[in-house]
């Protein structure tokens, strides 16, 4: 039997001590002779992730090991999120209706539009929510609080990164343990032991579209 791709078994189920997702701008700049400074973009922003783990029983480090292994270095795709915020903040019990749907995107690429989801419900600033878009995965981290109305329809708010081109009028909003997919950094896994029976495993990536 093969192992399919992308991995959803590599955060799972293991417990981290640290975690860093963080939002990496493409982005340089230029001066000009007289002193004029100007910012360009060269691309979307993407995500870096940054996992250690607990000291774990050197028996689950082993299996973690091994499927990190099994990513074949930066060729294969593995799903991950921000372990701080599983759920919407409103529902940190993620006992709510996960049915939402992309209604639609702002010409500036930053403004959204659900549909579909629990009448009043509300997303908080710091939330996520990801969609399959192009036969990629967007992970889209909500900037501006929206509650929906008795119709489960919001008002624009906004997320980052902006919404790249690709997307799909009624494509399925994740809210419940949104994931994007992610590539190891090269040679970013490391393990150590924490006394005889114990090990910690710790890893890089980047988002992978």
């Amino acid at each position: 039997m093969s192992i399919s791709f992308p991995r959803t078994d590599i955060l799972t189920p293991f417990l981290f001590a640290s975690q860093s997702l963080r939002l990496v701008a493409r982005q340089e700049y230029s001066r000009l002779a007289s002193g004029v400074t100007i910012g360009k973009d060269l691309g979307s922003a993407l995500w870096l992730a940054d996992y250690t783990t607990v000291a774990l029983p050197n028996d689950d480090a082993l299996t973690l090991e091994a499927k990190l292994n099994s990513l074949d270095g930066v060729i294969n795709a593995f799903e991950a999120g921000d372990i701080r915020r599983p759920y919407p903040k409103s529902h940190p019990d993620g006992v709510f209706g996960d049915t939402g749907a992309l209604q639609s995107v702002n010409a500036n690429s930053k403004a959204i539009r659900i549909s579909g989801l629990d009448a009043g419900m509300v997303l908080s600033v710091g939330d996520y929510l990801s969609f399959t878009y192009g036969g990629s995965r967007a992970l889209h981290q909500v900037v501006e609080a929206v509650t929906a109305d008795a119709a489960g329809l919001t008002a624009e708010f906004e997320v980052r990164p902006h919404v790249r081109s690709g997307w799909s009028a009624g494509a399925a909003i994740t809210l419940k343990q949104p994931k994007g997919l992610f590539t190891l950094l090269p040679d970013s896994v490391a393990t150590a032991t924490v006394g005889p029976m114990d090990s910690t495993v710790s890893f890089k990536a980047v988002q992978f579209l």
